[in-house]
């Protein structure tokens, strides 16, 4: 049909293409779309033409415009529903830099989660120590290309406190959670590929798989535990290949799984062949440990234990359990990526392990973060805030008036920086109104009841 006969016929979006040929038709489609993303001129949740009726408009085969569909969603800017049609993704334009705070020089940071910064003092203090040292110069050198044997070893002890029992030797270290997640992803999985997780999760994951045309399912909440039910129906009619979770302390929603749906979700990962990333970034706060789904299906699980909040924001080292099926996989992506992890940061973290300081650390974080969530009920009791008194950030569910971007908005005018839940939201996934409070960022006690404070004057007007 030609494309003249569509001119003022009412269509969500009409993209712009030249058939120049120098770009693939389905390229500079979704090209076209993804603009028009950026620009404005179409947002989040509108609803995009049916396939055959921009086909039509453009005059171009049917199967070119689901190839660009396919490119798109890959890339996580559209999801289709079935019944309903495709929709642009809610989360498509809220995927900032979590740690980027220029322009936020004259607020009050409650978005960018930090850890406690005080603790440094001991890395500090180990690092001149190690400088002393007369086998220094081996950690300036190459090593391993999965970590040296030692530091292995204190990455085995490390694990073992959260309920871990690995080899030292199936142990792979890396630069950091984004790091790990970036090997994995890259050595484990293909350009579209499913992964399952959360609703609303880490946006780190959603960048990577997106950048690698990794497509993340979203699989809802019941209460406060994930739909099993809908995690079996997706698996079956999405052809999952992997699934994403953070047990403890979940990040945002500070939620974390009881044994029994930890044992729940590793049915379904033997069941359907599952490649299981457990994500313990945060599993150091917990009071009562839990077994990890990881030592439920050793063999099908990568458990990842990261140092960067539990220990010292500058130190970029993580510990991953490595199935013997995947071992060689991500060395080799390990290698692509890193060549290594650094021996200077795995020795001072080695060190830390190995003295019992990392343990004091710990605990002296705890309490910090148990004053400040002491703030957080003077302030917030009246709101339904998720999260426990070693919490390093809240989990704020908002009265209905809100959404999480426009509390977040209000709050910036009102010189306070807070997350709401669309920048958390995976796809196109309905989230009640919510946002995260980084209650560990503010510098000083003061700050956090003085940004608490405004905070409540927002919620009570």
């Amino acid at each position: 049909m030609p494309v003249n006969s569509f001119e003022y016929y009412p269509m969500t979006w009409k993209p712009h293409i030249s058939k120049s040929g120098i770009v693939p038709l389905y390229a500079e489609i979704a090209q076209s779309l993804e603009h028009d993303i950026r620009d404005g001129v179409i947002r989040p949740n509108d609803k995009l033409p049916p396939q055959r009726e921009l086909a039509d408009y453009l005059d171009v085969n049917l199967s070119t415009v689901a190839r660009a569909f396919k490119l798109c969603t890959s890339k996580g800017l559209i999801s289709g529903e079935t019944g309903r049609g495709t929709f642009i993704a809610s989360d498509v334009i809220s995927n900032l830099p979590m740690l980027n705070e220029s322009g936020l020089e004259h607020c009050i940071n409650l978005g960018a989660s930090h850890p406690p910064y005080k603790q440094n003092k001991y890395v500090a203090l180990m690092l001149k120590q190690l400088t002393k040292k007369a086998s220094i110069d081996s950690i300036l050198e190459y090593s391993e290309v999965s970590g040296r044997l030692l530091h292995k070893r204190s990455g085995k002890k490390w694990l073992s406190e959260f309920g871990l029992n690995v080899s030292a030797r199936n142990i792979l270290i890396t630069s950091g959670l984004q790091n790990s997640l970036a090997i994995i992803l890259a050595s484990l999985f293909q350009y579209g590929d499913k992964i399952a997780t959360n609703a609303v999760i880490y946006p780190g994951i959603k960048n990577i798989a997106g950048n690698l045309g990794i497509q993340l399912i979203p699989v809802p909440y019941t209460g406060r535990t994930m739909d099993v039910k809908s995690l079996l129906q997706i698996c079956k009619n999405d052809n999952i290949k992997g699934i994403y979770v953070i047990p403890d302390h979940h990040n945002p929603t500070t939620i974390s799984m009881d044994v029994e749906e930890r044992s729940a979700i590793a049915d379904v990962v033997k069941k359907y062949n599952l490649i299981c990333m457990e994500d313990g970034t945060y599993s150091f706060l917990s009071e009562q440990r839990n077994p990890p789904i990881t030592s439920i299906i050793p063999e099908q699980s990568i458990y990842i234990s990261t140092v960067s909040n539990s220990l010292s924001a500058g130190l970029r080292i993580a510990f991953l359990s490595m199935p013997p099926d995947y071992s060689e996989e991500l060395i080799n992506g390990n290698s692509n990526i890193n060549v290594m992890a650094p021996p200077l940061e795995a020795e001072i973290v080695s060190q830390l392990i190995d003295s019992g300081i990392a343990y004091k650390i710990v605990e002296e974080k705890k309490q910090e973060l148990n004053a400040r969530n002491k703030i957080v009920e003077k302030y917030l009791s009246n709101y339904n805030v998720l999260g426990d008194s070693h919490s390093q950030f809240r989990w704020l569910l908002l009265p209905e008036k809100w959404t999480g971007k426009k509390f977040e908005q209000t709050a910036k005018v009102h010189g306070v920086q807070v997350f709401g839940c669309e920048r958390f939201i995976v796809g196109s996934a309905v989230v009640k109104p919510a946002a995260r409070l980084a209650i560990s960022s503010p510098k000083s006690l003061e700050l956090l009841e003085r940004g608490l404070g405004t905070l409540k004057e927002i919620l009570t007007e």
